[in-house]
């Protein structure tokens, strides 16, 4: 990535966090993190959204699809239900976020399995059996 003048790494990060985060209600932790310290809250998003989450290297379906795996294994289900949220929402569908969250039995055994799997089913969308016939 090219380095970029600030009101481009703005512009970056908005569109983004917009991108990946649009359909999660109550937001990605931003404005929680902002409460305690708006500087850090800044400097964070824009490396984390703006440059992080930004590169080209790797999809941004093939990072969310990372995400949530890693999340899952390591029990974090308010990180995980964002990332949940940013893969559907740039293309990754509800079987392969599953696939990747089933994937995670062997690291972090079945109840975080179980408690990834919840997440993705209050998205509301259809489960594999339930999508209607092409």
């Amino acid at each position: 990535m090219a380095l970029m003048d600030d009101a481009g790494l703005k512009a970056l990060t908005k569109k983004t966090s917009q991108k990946l985060f649009s359909s999660l209600k109550g937001g990605s932790g931003f404005e929680t993190w902002k409460r305690f310290d708006k500087g850090l809250a800044r400097e964070l998003s824009l490396f984390f959204t703006g440059v992080l989450y930004s590169r080209e290297v790797i999809s941004q379906k093939q990072r969310e699809l990372c995400a949530v795996g890693a999340l899952t294994a390591l029990h974090r289900p308010n990180e995980v239900r964002a990332h949940i949220h940013a893969a559907l929402n740039v293309g990754a569908t509800r079987q392969e976020v599953a696939e990747v969250i089933f994937q995670m039995v062997t690291y972090g055994g079945m109840p975080v399995v179980v408690d990834a799997l919840e997440v993705l089913a209050e998205r509301g969308e259809p489960f594999p059996g339930e999508e209607p016939a092409r």
